[in-house]
């Protein structure tokens, strides 16, 4: 199943963030909490356990890039990290892993459950758009067309807004209705840099017939 270059590219993004600006985060949270000797303590602890979560997390990105790594053992081990770390970041990033590697063993319905929960769990609005545009393809993989569509009609960042007309459209084709998936791209097409989506342009081309 497609991933787009530019919902990794986002992620990334989101990870140089949580690396970047989670220190100063837990700190803007702590401050008021107490004295000097307090706050000192408690940022060491926050440190500590998220330098523990980072080196874990680490280690999992390595294990999925590893060659003749072990799916399905490392679908166990991204839960269990899942479960230690409930609602982190780190916990969410992992869940967006293990949906795509889900994918790749052809287990939809276990990816499902992995967006889904990001999805509703995540308070980074760029998180939760891109469980959102992944849960979307996994759902109309399983012909969930209607799901698909409900998942796509949630409000997402303007940068998303190309991935999520254009896969709006693809879920519409996919079910049959060519003139709302036309629309749909035409809307993808409005906020896209011309030459930058060929295959837009192909999907557009292949629906003239609808518009004549």
């Amino acid at each position: 199943m497609e991933i787009y270059n530019t919902e990794e590219q986002q992620i990334e993004a989101i990870k140089r963030f949580f690396r970047e600006h989670g220190l100063s985060m837990v700190a803007g949270i702590v401050i008021g909490l107490g004295g000097l000797y307090g706050f000192r303590f408690y940022q060491a602890k926050q440190l500590e356990a998220q330098q523990a979560q980072s080196a874990a997390y680490a280690v999992l990105v390595d294990k999925a890039a590893a060659e003749g790594a072990d799916k399905k053992a490392w679908l166990v081990d991204a839960q269990k990290f899942i479960a230690d770390h409930k609602d982190s970041n780190y916990s969410h990033l992992t869940a967006l892993m293990a949906a795509k590697e889900a994918v790749v063993l052809k287990d939809y319905a276990a990816a499902e459950l992995q967006l889904s929960a990001v999805a509703a769990a995540s308070k980074v609005p760029e998180v939760v758009a891109v469980a959102q545009l992944r849960l979307a393809r996994v759902q109309a993989e399983q012909a969930k067309y209607k799901e698909a569509l409900a998942t796509l009609a949630a409000t997402m960042p303007a940068a998303f807004a190309a991935q999520q007309n254009e896969l709006k459209g693809d879920v519409l084709l996919k079910s049959g209705d060519e003139t709302a998936a036309l629309s749909a791209y035409k809307a993808a097409q409005a906020v896209t840099e011309v030459g930058k989506n060929p295959l837009l342009d192909v999907k557009l081309n292949e629906l003239a017939h609808v518009a004549g």
